[in-house]
């Protein structure tokens, strides 16, 4: 049972990592297709045939939807408090009167 287990665990890290690095792999087999591809490289400005057509790199996402307005209203609150610095002169007997009156034994 418990080897089982172990196999179910590894099957499934083995899947996160290829779902994981599956853009990148995609993204570089794509460029790999496209390395013998001829791309003019003049620095004036001219006009030519379209050099390649690929729908992967043609595409584009457009969204014609307008953003929906929000009625957004932000509130501050704010609290009055005062702050009492620490008095080191305040003499409390009373303080020490729970802890024992010797210290450990030293060993």
């Amino acid at each position: 049972m418990i080897a089982m287990h172990q196999q179910v665990k590894k099957y499934i890290s083995y899947f996160f990592l290829f779902l994981f690095l599956f853009p990148t792999i995609e993204k570089q087999v794509h460029a790999f297709e496209h390395s013998t591809d001829v791309h003019c490289k003049a620095t004036d400005k001219h006009f030519h045939t379209l050099e390649h057509s690929c729908t992967i790199c043609e595409f584009t996402i457009s969204n014609s939807d307008a953003a929906p307005e929000t009625q957004l209203q932000f509130i501050i609150s704010a609290e009055q408090f005062t702050f009492h610095s620490f008095i080191a002169l305040v003499n409390k007997p009373a303080a020490f009167q729970d802890l024992p009156s010797r210290a450990p034994p030293v060993a």
